[in-house]
């Protein structure tokens, strides 16, 4: 038993009035020991009371009061002056606007070739067709142009003074079906890597960018206007009677299915091409109708165009994109199913294209005057 602090001879029995003891004698002590020890301590005393194991709270005790809270030039760049994205999207263009919301997890994954100025241009004045050399490229040519002149009767669509309706369903029907065959060829392709065993030489990748890629062509469409009962009727039916027919030639020929491809995508330049020149022209309905026109925010991320793009910047993307697919194909239905894809690395250069400029915050110069053709 302990005494009291005062030195009564009454007797501790109780364990609280023990501890209360101990406490009131061992803070004096506790106090001095301190106060001497922080006195008298050398220099490396820091380093030698941390312990080995921990080599980050060395390092830091190291270099605390190497440097002064009033020098100019900090030692560490903060985030936000930083090229590299941030992991929580903290950095003012990494925010996207609630327009976007709805297809952001799409933007942020399709690491589509973001074009420029000089590409586009570069592709409008060389629309490229090819000339049918075998006779199962000359099946596939008299059939897609067939379909072609076909649908240009049934659509209203002329080459002059087009109307504005007419081009509009025109535009929905057409993206709506070339999202089709590449991802039917990509799930042929994926089944029939799983049922040989073997590899498929990353043809899968670029035949579902493909896809995916007209799929927005179609969702940026639908920002700019409506599809009435005849345009939704126009684009089941198109899926239902075409799908069957090119699955079923894909199982036999895949190169013509590709060929096939090759001369719709033609088709799809020329009528890209075909817009952009009246919506440029003064005295078209496309001019009075889409010229002064902003193009939708969903275009603008996809292809990181700048904020002013306007309506007509985005036709010329989806041009660019329906070329390459041209080229694509046409360059598929000359090679063997087993052959390597000539493509990956291309698709290695659009993603780290893609990633420096969202990293940097830049953006195209793909959109970057007001004017139709002047800056």
């Amino acid at each position: 038993p302990l005494a009291l602090p005062c030195g009564s001879p009454r007797r501790l029995t109780k364990p609280r009035e023990v501890l209360n003891a101990m406490a009131s004698r061992m803070v004096p002590i506790l106090r001095r020991a301190t106060s001497t020890a922080l006195v008298r301590a050398p220099p490396s005393f820091a380093r030698k009371i941390l312990p080995a194991c921990s080599p980050l709270a060395q390092r830091r005790w190291q270099h605390a009061g190497g440097q002064s809270l009033n020098d100019d030039t900090p030692a560490m760049t903060h985030f936000r002056a930083s090229a590299l994205p941030h992991p929580l999207k903290a950095k003012p263009h990494e925010q996207v606007p609630k327009v976007q919301c709805e297809e952001s997890p799409v933007v942020e994954l399709m690491q589509n070739h973001v074009w420029s100025e000089q590409e586009i241009q570069e592709r409008l004045k060389n629309l490229y067709q090819h000339r049918p050399v075998s006779f199962s490229d000359r099946c596939m040519h008299g059939a897609m142009y067939t379909l072609y002149k076909s649908f240009n009767f049934l659509t209203g669509f002329k080459p002059v003074n087009t109307p504005v309706k007419a081009v509009e369903w025109r535009l929905i029907v057409l993206e709506s079906f070339a999202g089709v065959p590449g991802f039917m060829a990509a799930m042929f392709r994926h089944f029939r890597s799983l049922r040989t065993l073997k590899r498929d030489y990353g043809w899968i990748h670029t035949l579902l960018e493909e896809a995916e890629n007209e799929r927005m062509h179609l969702l940026v469409c639908m920002k700019m206007f409506k599809a009435n009962f005849v345009t939704r009727f126009l684009v089941v039916a198109a899926q239902a009677l075409m799908t069957p027919a090119l699955a079923l030639l894909y199982v036999v020929k895949p190169a013509a299915v590709h060929r096939f491809v090759g001369y719709l995508e033609e088709t799809a330049c020329l009528t890209y091409a075909n817009i952009i020149d009246q919506v440029q022209t003064p005295g078209t309905p496309l001019h009075e109708a889409w010229s002064k026109l902003p193009a939708p925010p969903l275009a603008i991320a996809y292809w990181k165009m700048s904020p002013e793009a306007m309506w007509v910047d985005a036709l010329k993307c989806m041009f660019a994109d329906e070329s390459n697919h041209r080229d694509v194909n046409h360059t598929f239905a000359t090679m063997a199913g087993d052959d390597p894809n000539p493509f990956v690395e291309k698709h290695h250069q659009n993603a780290a294209q893609a990633w420096r400029l969202e990293a940097e915050g830049l953006t195209t110069d793909v959109g970057c005057h007001r004017t139709l053709g002047k800056k």
